[in-house]
């Protein structure tokens, strides 16, 4: 009994310390702070720099080189020679010619140059970065919402932690309170002390679950702060019933919340884009079988000590074509005619997927609502049936055991209706994610 004092006394203390928000608050607090969404975010925004890059493949390059060379190859020497325009008559001499001198030279070279025609891939690569950039942003949104989820589903896993911790509560004073009375009728000789033992196993019980129970809510709160990214902060829920305001609606009609759901999910707009991506590969590929025709010009300076330099410019146009490669671009088509029909498919199994997702929520959410409806009845009569037993017992008309049954009966069913009723609010946020409906901060709380 001494050790169950100083713990509550020490709950209480740390209970004093806690900082407790709303649940708006505490989305929007993830909204801010989860590191898994902060990171989604980072991919997106590679993503998005990956578009430019690929934009930068369509457009005029300038580029500038620098070569040094020194050496006395005959073949080098004489051109770099004419490169630098400081032929001299005895540099034709035969001696000269065979075995040259050490020369030096630097080239200095300005390139632009632009890819007139390649077949369709840099256009369908840019394509690809975009529909690579859509693929990041919904992802981004699909993890915004889940984080959203996680937050509401932790928040009333810690609410539903404390409630049960009050209904232990309740039920231990009760239990004592009973101990109490058990043991006066005990010294009266009005009940035997059978009685009072076994009332103050249940006491004992009903300790040990108090126990337990405080534990389940420091899990609770541990996991809340988490998805919050506040683990060196206290955080817990607003002290108070379960507000189901997210839930004070009906459904809705199960055919429509399903087309909601196909038109409106993120992971639908992400298995679409990469259909389009696959789409653009295949472009890519078949872009083997076609010539690429580039156009370049070049402004070189060559000199042998920085000095004097010889200039020259030039414009090319050149151009490929592959005759035969072994039929590796044959297979190249058809590897990515396949991930497309594979991205096709996995597209479509993913519709029928998220309608029998939200079909599953949907029934889930009305079962919990019954069900709820049956607990708070069953609430209400056990707390009828143990005030009309306490009663009875105090005048001797009822057994100490109806007693302690009545009382468990009622700890269930108070168990049961805050169960029940996070339930509802868990399933409600479930439809709405399920149909790809925003779950932020002013959607309830």
């Amino acid at each position: 009994m001494l050790l169950m004092v100083l713990l509550t006394g020490v709950a209480r203390a740390a209970d004093s310390a806690l900082h407790r928000i709303s649940l708006d608050s505490a989305i929007a607090t993830a909204l801010r702070n989860n590191r898994t969404l902060k990171a989604g975010g980072l991919s997106s925004e590679a993503a998005t720099a990956d578009v430019s890059a690929a934009r930068g493949a369509m457009i005029p390059r300038l580029d500038a080189n620098e070569n040094v060379s020194y050496s006395n190859n005959p073949v080098q020497v004489f051109s770099d020679r004419l490169l630098q325009q400081d032929f001299s008559k005895s540099s034709f001499g035969l001696n000269a010619l065979n075995y040259p001198n050490y020369l030096s030279n630097f080239q200095s070279q300005i390139v632009l140059s632009y890819p007139l025609f390649a077949g369709g891939r840099l256009i369908a690569a840019y394509r690809v970065a975009g529909f690579a950039a859509d693929v990041q942003r919904w992802q981004l949104i699909q993890t915004r919402q889940a984080v959203e989820f996680d937050v509401i589903e932790a928040y009333y896993a810690a609410m539903l932690a404390e409630q049960k911790m009050d209904v232990v509560d309740r039920g231990l004073a009760a239990a004592r309170a009973h101990l109490t009375q058990a043991g006066d009728l005990f010294r009266h000789g009005m009940v035997v002390n059978s009685d009072v033992l076994r009332t103050r196993v249940l006491v004992g019980n009903l300790e040990q679950d108090r126990l337990e129970t405080q534990s389940q809510v420091g899990i609770a709160r541990a996991k809340l702060a988490h998805i919050l990214a506040q683990e060196d902060e206290a955080v817990a829920p607003i002290k108070g019933p379960a507000v189901l305001s997210r839930s004070a609606q009906a459904p809705g009609e199960l055919k429509v919340l399903q087309e909601q759901a196909v038109a409106a999910r993120p992971e639908i707009k992400v298995a679409d884009s990469r259909v389009r991506q696959a789409r653009e590969a295949v472009t890519i590929a078949r872009a083997d079988y076609l010539p690429t025709v580039g156009l370049s010009g070049i402004y070189e300076n060559d000199s042998e000590r920085l000095v004097r330099a010889g200039n020259n410019a030039g414009v090319l146009l050149t151009g490929h074509l592959n005759l035969f490669n072994g039929m590796a671009t044959r297979a190249k088509v058809d590897a990515a005619e396949a991930d497309l029909s594979r991205a096709q498919v996995l597209a479509d199994d993913l519709r029928h997927a998220i309608r029998l997702g939200v079909e599953t929520a949907y029934h889930n959410l009305l079962a919990a609502r019954q069900e709820l409806e049956v607990a708070k009845g069953n609430t209400a009569y056990a707390n009828r049936a143990l005030k009309i037993l306490e009663d009875r017992y105090g005048s001797g008309l009822a057994t100490n055991v109806a007693v302690l049954d009545a009382q468990a009966t009622r700890d269930e069913a108070d168990l049961r209706a805050v169960t029940v009723e996070v339930t509802v609010a868990v399933d409600d946020a479930a439809l709405q994610l399920a149909t790809g409906h925003e779950l932020g901060p002013s959607s309830g709380s």
